[in-house]
């Protein structure tokens, strides 16, 4: 699985996925762990493979569904070794200690503003939030917030991508969606930076 995780090919993970039956959906969300665990592949793969096998809305919910029970296996994985292990840059130190000592209400938002981020490795803000003293029901909440519309417009551009001969605007228009994100998250990550 892990393997075929890495590998990129969505029309492999999907007939894996569809082949599952019953247990489709948890197969799905099984791949989303590994991914989330291993920290580094980008789940647009995944949820092309899932658009293909549920459908768009189906797809989108699974792989939304997926994201959200990956993060948070991914964050008491990472928060029970990681600290220890890791070495932080210094420049980052600064942005998880000012995340820690916000308000919850506020680490909800500068969490929800990181997964805003579509095509982005989403075990990276696991590894990042382990980091930092946010309690798990604040990084679920930011977590389940900030992956909606982040996995919509994901299911759209792999939508998209899967009918470009029809859908060729439509997957303009997501890249520019994507384009706009980008800018507005390294906004708030500068601003978060700046908070002493």
């Amino acid at each position: 699985m892990v393997k075929l995780a890495v590998s990129g090919d969505v029309q492999a993970i999907s007939e894996v996925i569809s082949g599952a039956g019953a247990t489709a959906i948890l197969i799905s969300i099984l791949f989303n762990t590994v991914i989330s665990v291993l920290g580094v592949i980008p789940s647009v793969f995944l949820t092309g493979a899932n658009i293909l096998v549920f459908g768009f809305y189906g797809g989108f919910l699974v792989s939304w569904a997926g994201e959200v029970v990956g993060a948070v296996i991914s964050f008491m994985l990472f928060r029970g070794g990681a600290r220890s292990v890791l070495k932080i840059r210094p420049d980052h130190m600064k942005v998880i200690r000012a995340i820690s000592l916000m308000p919850g209400k506020k680490q909800i938002y500068f969490l929800s503003v990181l997964r805003l981020a579509p095509f982005f490795p989403s075990g990276v803000i696991n590894l990042f939030g382990a980091l930092t003293t946010v309690p798990l029901i604040n990084f679920l909440l930011a977590t389940a917030l900030g992956k909606f519309p982040a996995l919509l417009l994901e299911s759209a551009f792999s939508y998209n991508m899967l009918t470009i001969s029809k859908n060729y605007i439509n997957l303009g228009i997501s890249v520019l969606v994507a384009v706009l994100l980008y800018f507005i998250i390294k906004k708030e990550f500068s601003r978060l930076k700046n908070i002493s």
